[in-house]
This record gives structure tokens, sequence and C-alpha cells, in this order.
């Protein structure tokens, strides 16, 4: 079974990944105070993000998923057109500070927020220029630690043939890129490989690990 399966295809496969888990989870999930979880997805396009953080979103816990990624900002391409791109790089960032807020007060509400993307992910590691220094600044004001933060990676020609978008090469330098946002951060992560296994194995360790997290 591939990583990169429709959501109808994670929902058949949830009871088998869940159904030994489920006894601890209600355990916990009557234990959870006020305080829940942030936990974020990093990795290059294809890891298979969107496609864990679906599964995961499926929990019996309260769970919701935030996408963080300029992609997924709709209304980015009408922008574009009337606004120049230091404008746009402002918008950017108060929209994600907007959705980082939002994971924030439904944390302290108990939930498990799901970043699609860390809030990171933009951060330059080389600020040289004064508008890099300028750009990492906002970062403070939405960036702060999450609570666990899991890196996607894996064989990049694999990765390549899920949506042939990016060639290996290029997987590997954004990847790169990843690896030095973490280390300039001091991030604390777990590393995860996504082609060695298939979905109902990655989706049951980082599962283990988060209910490790949250009852502890």
């Amino acid at each position: 079974m591939s990583i990169m399966v429709t959501p109808s295809t994670v929902l058949q496969t949830e009871p088998a990944v869940f159904q030994k888990l489920k006894p601890k989870s209600v355990v916990w999930y009557r234990q959870l105070r006020r305080t829940g979880l942030e936990v974020a997805l990093f990795g290059v396009d294809g890891a298979g993000k969107t496609s864990v953080a679906t599964a995961l979103s499926q929990l019996l816990y309260p769970v919701k998923v935030i996408a963080m990624g300029s992609v997924h900002f709709r209304w980015l391409a009408k922008l574009q057109k009337f606004f120049p791109w230091p404008l746009l790089q402002l918008a950017m960032h108060c929209e994600r500070m907007w959705r980082r807020w939002l994971g924030f007060c439904l944390v302290r509400c108990g939930w498990i927020v799901i970043y699609d993307r860390h809030p990171l992910e933009q951060l330059n590691t080389r600020p040289t220029l004064l508008r890099h220094r300028i750009n990492n600044w906002f970062f403070y004001l939405y960036g702060w630690r999450v609570d666990l933060t899991f890196w996607l990676t894996g064989d990049y020609q694999k990765i390549y043939h899920r949506k042939k978008e990016f060639t290996p090469a290029r997987l590997r330098e954004l990847d790169e890129k990843i690896s030095d946002v973490l280390a300039y951060r001091r991030i604390n992560h777990l590393k995860v490989n996504v082609t060695d296994q298939n979905l109902e194995a990655v989706v049951r360790d980082l599962v283990l690990k988060i209910s490790t997290c949250c009852q502890a």
C-alpha cells in the first residue's frame, strides 16, 4: 500500500491501525485537561505530510489539521496581481500568525493540532541581507516551539515518482534546507523514513509517539 492514498483508503485502514490503541486512547482522552498537543510535519512535496495529517485526523482525540504552507493560501494568486512582493510576504506572515494562534487556542482547549508544514519552514538560515533579517523577525511572532516535530523523508527517487513535480536532485536540495532550519533553530525532531514503510506503519509509529507524549 502506497503512502499517497486517498482519504477514503485512510478511513478503511483506520480500524486496523488504531484497534490496539483505542483503550489507552480513551483513558488518555478522559484524563485530558486543558492543554492539548501541537504536532508539526516537516517534509518535501511528496513525502506524505497531507496523507499522514489526514490519517491522524481520524484519531479518537479532538484533532485539527492546520496547513501552514504558502500554497495553501488561496487568495495569494489574486494578491500577486495587485501588490509587490514585500506586501505579499507581510500578508503571508499575517496569515501564518493567525493560523498559529488558532492552533494555540485549540491546544489550550485540549485539542491535538497537526500543522501540515512546520511554522518555521520558510525561515532563512543565512540572513545575509537586511530583508532576510526583517523577514526572519516575523517568525518570532508565531514560530515558538511545538511539542512534537516529525521530519518525513526517505528515498528521493521514490518520492519523485509520487508527484513528479520536482527532480530527485531538487528534492534533496529542499530536504537539506529543512535540515538547515532544524539545526539553525535547534528543533528537536523525529526523522521518519516514509519510503521504507507504508502509510499504516508510518501512522502507527506516529500515533504511538503522540500517545506516549500525551500520557507522560
